[in-house]
């Protein structure tokens, strides 16, 4: 399972990034994205030359390249910064109520 935040600044994505890392969590299981900054290309090599990286999902093969908040079914915000963390459904309680004292103002599980 994923849960994903949404949050408002950097400060909060710090505190969650580290409390998520203080619980056993390692960088590379999260996934940070600024939903201001996100662009949309027609193709991965212009995203790529820009610094872009990418993440593997159900359309590449389409050959079709979205936002990575465009992936995430529910989410209703369009502000802020989201933080995506793959977790073992037993750990999910622990994740999101840390995600919610590190300032979420959406939570969504998919």
């Amino acid at each position: 399972m994923r849960l994903i935040a949404r949050l408002q600044d950097e400060r909060q994505v710090g505190a969650l990034v580290d409390s998520l890392k203080n619980i056993g969590f390692d960088r590379g299981d999260m996934v940070v994205s600024d939903l201001a900054e996100e662009q949309k290309y027609n193709n991965a090599r212009k995203a790529t030359d820009d610094g872009f990286t990418f993440i593997k999902s159900e359309r590449d093969g389409l050959g079709e390249l979205e936002p990575f908040s465009e992936g995430i079914r529910g989410l209703k915000g369009e502000e802020g910064i989201v933080v995506a963390v793959k977790t073992p459904k037993h750990d999910a309680d622990k994740v999101r109520s840390v995600m919610e004292q590190s300032g979420a103002v959406e939570i969504v599980q998919d």
